[in-house]
């Protein structure tokens, strides 16, 4: 058996994360340092408000509550770590990292604004060079800033985007991949329900439909039938499993 890469345990290949580089992980762990960040970060903010306030109120004995320079620089260099440790961690997860926005916000600080493709300044959308569903990773260096026009040019190709062929495992799926199909053939959206693996709730997606995928899941077999499209509440592309959607319907614009 693996063994997670945070608390060095035994995972379960089917419950737990494969990482990209080979390492495995356990949910709760990223869980944990992901609640603990959080935590740090809290208090350095009730620190700084506490800070502002007792220069207000000099004689309010607020000045008494604010945290030592010391515990402050100790709670700082924990921050640091944990970031590090998570950034790691989310350069290999099988998905778009928790930390997507921030990855796009530093690849255009360091490229500004410019499509890849057209080379042109405009709105732009982060892109993995290489998919995680073909071994690429989330470190910066596979990632890429493309603009909507070119986008939609390269992936509306036909020889991309022709019809599925579903596979017996998958037949329950027809319906489905009927009117996907057919939303991607006249430019639509689809709507439906999303619920990610472990989620208590239940989220509406709209989403501009672009190609179906098979992606192999963590178990030792088999693989998940997805569709890729534009997530219009995350703003950006994301890969939908088709076995947790519910209530999909084509929006006729």
């Amino acid at each position: 058996m693996p063994y997670c890469s945070v608390c060095k345990i035994e995972t379960d290949y089917e419950y737990d994360i494969a990482l990209a580089n080979g390492d495995y992980l356990h949910y709760s762990c990223i869980i944990l340092l992901q609640m603990q960040k959080h935590e740090i970060e809290i208090a350095l903010q009730q620190q700084k408000s506490q800070l502002i306030l007792s220069l207000f109120v000099p004689n309010r004995g607020v000045a008494q509550d604010v945290t030592s320079e010391t515990e402050v620089e100790d709670l700082r260099a924990k921050l640091t770590k944990l970031k590090s440790v998570l950034t790691a961690l989310y350069d290999h997860l099988p998905c778009w990292p928790p930390d997507w926005d921030e990855r796009k916000r530093r690849v255009i600080r360091e490229n500004g604004s410019i499509c890849s493709r057209c080379g042109e300044e405009q709105d732009v959308y982060l892109l993995h060079d290489i998919p995680v569903f073909e071994g690429g990773t989330n470190e910066l260096e596979n990632l890429t800033l493309i603009c909507a026009t070119c986008y939609r040019s390269v992936y509306r190709e036909p020889n991309i985007f022709g019809a599925v062929t579903l596979k017996p495992s998958q037949s329950e799926f027809a319906e489905q991949v009927a009117d996907i199909q057919s939303a991607i053939d006249n430019d639509q959206r689809i709507r439906f329900e999303y619920k990610k693996p472990r989620a208590k709730r239940w989220t509406t997606r709209v989403v501009v439909p672009e190609r179906f995928l098979n992606i192999p899941n963590n178990r030792e077999s088999g693989e998940t039938l997805c569709v890729e499209g534009f997530c219009e509440l995350r703003q950006d592309t994301r890969v939908f499993a088709l076995e947790r959607m519910q209530g999909l319907e084509v929006i006729e614009d």
